[in-house]
């Protein structure tokens, strides 16, 4: 029985390392990022190697800076996520791909769960959307903006506390690997 742990924990160990070659693999150069005309707003700090090495904690700040970003009713998530990710020093790929949670299949129900939230929270009334369309946005604004808001401050925080904790628990298996292998 305790052999198939150690299997299974060293596929996990070993699924992980191919994951990471393939990641290094795929990463744009320096001088590919110096070159893209919109990162340039961003100046030589992208290309500090804080923000390329994925760590415990660089992994749970991107986490929750890509997921805060999704949320944000904008245009250009990543951009907002990038900004967050240095200046909390987090894994900048895992940051931009978390942005993808908020992807065209996502996009209606994530926008109009947060309405519905911020209308709740604020205690708006029901739109009729029978008025033109400038009163229509105005009064979906406020309700969408403050429940995108509180979603993104939410799942942010929930998305770095659980990339913490797995962290952990990867941690704690790999220590318990290295321990069944040790024992005859």
């Amino acid at each position: 029985m305790a052999l198939v742990g150690v299997a299974t924990l060293e596929a996990q160990a070993t699924g992980s390392l191919m994951l990471r070659q393939w990641l290094r693999r795929k990463m744009p150069s320096q001088e590919t990022l110096r070159q893209h005309k919109t990162l340039a707003l961003f100046g030589e700090r992208l290309l500090t190697p804080d923000c390329w090495f994925c760590n415990r904690h660089s992994a749970a700040v991107a986490v929750a800076a890509g997921l805060f970003a999704a949320w944000l009713p904008l245009p250009m998530h990543t951009l907002v996520a990038i900004a967050l990710a240095l200046i909390f020093k987090g894994y900048l790929p895992l940051a931009i791909a978390m942005v993808w949670v908020n992807n065209p299949l996502t996009l209606a129900p994530m926008f109009y769960l947060a309405y519905r939230v911020g209308a709740r929270l604020l205690g708006s009334p029901e739109i009729d959307f029978a008025g033109s369309l400038e009163e229509e946005a105005l009064a979906l604004a406020l309700p969408l903006f403050t429940g995108c808001l509180l979603l993104g401050l939410g799942s942010a925080l929930l998305g770095w506390l659980l990339t913490r904790l797995g962290w952990r628990w990867k941690i704690q298996l790999s220590w318990l690997l290295r321990k069944q292998n040790r024992e005859p």
